[in-house]
């Protein structure tokens, strides 16, 4: 869905949020770095560490800062397992200054948890580097209360990489963050639903001048449904000033309307794909239900469904009690199912499909999963709205729960009026 920023007109830079707990302090400490008076864009700002992205890799361009800026590399090692990244900031045009041609800038934000009451390590940490002149630790209040100047969005960028664990966020959102069983489609719908019930007429401002549309999109970061709903709320509002009630019913009614197309697609190519192979079973590892139940009562031959388990949500389990006749079976003996030629294909949702289509995130175990369809030449599709299409060149950042599978990993990559890749037969 569209972001209303012209990828060729973003300048990209990565920035990393250095955390340290002290037990006797209630309290997390962020590094805060003042840039020397002598820097071309925003001198005696604070910032976090940063620079420009120079590798096609966000994470090597990262280190590469690090290296440059710190002695991290040489006290640490590899602490590539430290560091989280959150969801990307877009710095508006009027806040940087004119630097970088006015171009926006894309702040790819990360945090890196040092290791917990290591006094001798903390007390290592150098600058280097031409770029700073002081390094401070502070607390997470005093820095957020800060009136010191700082680059833009500095804070905005902070509550991202910590997926806004420091944000006084509303109880009921902070419940619907805790949801791990549904999907993004029925989740999207939620976050609409909560934006425009913390909303007025105007949307309010709250931490660190977040919005709560801002603040929604930033907790689920890798299912792009939500975030492409939450920028679309926020672009309607600051953007375009409409109403917050019409916002809400055009969203809902576009996110039903696009998965309503999803689900008339995936029922016409399924049944096409049964009727060339004269199949009789489809193979759901945890999604697209109504696609299944709408098929079953198509289509007068007998039809089979079986569900993964798919841990460690165990939404196949949940699935399976909804279709009439279906069963569930674990993880491992849905896999050997599929090696030993008892299931005839495999279809799977999808929380994210990339623009440039070079990848589909979805839960773990989904790679697994088309490798061993590939390997028994069993079709393996993937259905996902245009809700689910991320418009960067980058993927999005991995909650636990998720990862990136090659496209060409499926049969079929499906998103109706986007995406419709044949792989493999």
């Amino acid at each position: 869905m569209r972001t209303g920023v012209a990828l060729s007109n973003i300048k990209r830079v990565v920035s990393v949020f250095i955390l340290r707990q002290r037990s006797n302090i209630d309290e997390t400490q962020v590094a805060l770095f003042r840039r020397c008076s002598s820097m071309p864009s925003f001198p005696n700002h604070w910032a976090a560490i940063s620079g420009s992205k120079r590798n096609t890799m966000l994470l090597l361009s990262l280190l590469l800062e690090i290296g440059e800026e710190t002695n991290l590399g040489e006290l640490l090692g590899d602490y590539s397992h430290l560091l989280t990244r959150g969801l990307h900031v877009d710095v508006p045009k009027d806040e940087t200054k004119g630097v970088f041609g006015g171009r926006v800038i894309r702040v790819y934000p990360f945090a890196l948890r040092l290791p917990d009451d290591d006094e001798a390590l903390w007390s290592k940490i150098e600058m280097r580097g031409t770029e700073h002149d002081q390094m401070k630790f502070q607390t997470i209040s005093d820095f957020l209360d800060m009136k010191d100047p700082c680059v833009p969005s500095l804070v905005r960028a902070f509550h991202h990489a910590t997926y806004g664990n420091y944000l006084n966020l509303p109880l009921d959102i902070k419940e619907w963050e805790k949801d791990r069983i549904n999907g993004a489609a029925y989740l999207a719908r939620q976050a609409v639903e909560l934006a425009s019930a913390h909303s007025q007429n105007k949307v309010q401002q709250l931490d660190g001048d977040l919005i709560i549309p801002q603040q929604i999109a930033m907790l689920r970061p890798s299912m792009i449904a939500i975030v492409n709903a939450m920028n679309e709320f926020y672009r309607q509002t600051t953007l375009l000033s409409k109403d917050v009630e019409r916002i809400k019913k055009e969203l809902l009614y576009s996110l039903t309307y696009e998965g309503d197309r999803c689900i008339e697609l995936g029922c016409e190519m399924l049944m096409n794909m049964m009727h060339e192979r004269n199949s009789t079973f489809v193979v759901v590892e945890a999604t697209l239900k109504i696609i299944l139940q709408r098929i079953i009562e198509k289509t007068s031959s007998k039809l089979s469904v079986i569900c993964s388990e798919s841990t460690p949500g165990d939404e196949g389990r949940l699935m399976a009690t909804d279709i009439p006749g279906a069963c569930c079976l674990h993880d491992e003996e849905f896999k050997q199912q599929i090696i030993e030629g008892k299931l005839d294909m495999v279809i799977v949702g999808a929380d994210c499909i990339l623009l440039e289509g070079n990848g589909v995130v979805n839960k773990v175990g989904t790679a697994e999963l088309a490798a061993v369809c590939k390997q028994a030449n069993v079709p393996i599709v993937s259905f996902a709205d245009r809700w689910k299409v991320w418009e960067d060149c980058y993927c999005p950042p991995l909650e636990d729960i998720f990862e990136l599978i090659p496209s060409d990993s499926f049969s079929h990559v499906v998103v109706p009026g986007g995406a419709h890749e044949d792989n493999v037969e």
